[in-house]
């Protein structure tokens, strides 16, 4: 999406994927392109024939239609390792930022995540 308070979304857009496998190299790879859903989303599965080993990867998906991009890390762990997913949307946060700046951490937020 486009802007600090996601007003305009990337409807049908084509975004190519890319990923840097060896990240100290600086050379992106093409993965695939994808076309943005109606609320400006996409999903990418890796195929098999480019599956990455264990490590941290930056991603990079680039728009198509106007070279604008956003980036990423892709985190590959070994299989059965436990891991917790979570967002700071509001539960861990008593606000939201959209201006730069820190938002307020809610109280036993930093236990909860340790």
């Amino acid at each position: 999406m486009y802007g600090p308070l996601d007003v305009v979304t990337l409807t049908g857009e084509k975004v190519d994927i890319y990923i840097m496998t060896q990240p100290l190299s600086g050379k992106w790879l093409h993965y695939g392109t994808e076309v943005t859903s109606g609320s400006g989303r996409l999903t990418f599965t890796i195929p098999p024939d480019k599956a990455l080993a264990i490590g941290i990867y930056p991603v990079r998906m680039v728009v198509r239609g106007d070279h604008s991009y956003a980036e990423a890390y892709l985190t590959v762990v070994a299989r059965g390792t436990e891991s917790v997913v979570f967002s700071i949307d509001g539960s861990f946060t008593a606000s939201v930022s959209i201006m730069g700046s820190d938002p307020k951490v809610r109280a036993g937020a930093v236990d909860v995540v340790r």
